[in-house]
């Protein structure tokens, strides 16, 4: 099942391995109370877990820039929920 239908396609298995990665290792509680200034350089073991998952999902794509990005993403989610992070999403991607 695909949960990012509304992100476009080029984009989606960004999100989607990173959603995966954080369900199956049963870190949302972390990405909750994630409380250091960056995903990009953080040590932490759980992060470099989440890193490694992703890639073992499929998707070996991320820059730096990216993965920081999409670990935010998946802290919004986890904090707001998917269906206020869908809205944030559309709301500052569409078109003007």
């Amino acid at each position: 099942m695909t949960t990012f239908q509304f992100i476009p396609i080029s984009q989606r298995k960004m999100y989607q391995t990173a959603f995966d990665a954080i369900t199956q290792l049963e870190l949302w509680q972390y990405m909750r109370n994630f409380d250091q200034e960056s995903f990009t350089f953080c040590l932490d073991t759980e992060v470099i877990r989440i890193s490694k998952k992703i890639s073992e999902l499929g998707y070996d794509g991320h820059s730096g820039t990216s993965f920081g990005c999409t670990m935010r993403a998946m802290q919004y989610i986890a904090k707001e929920g998917m269906d206020n992070f869908k809205t944030m999403y559309r709301r500052g991607n569409s078109a003007s």
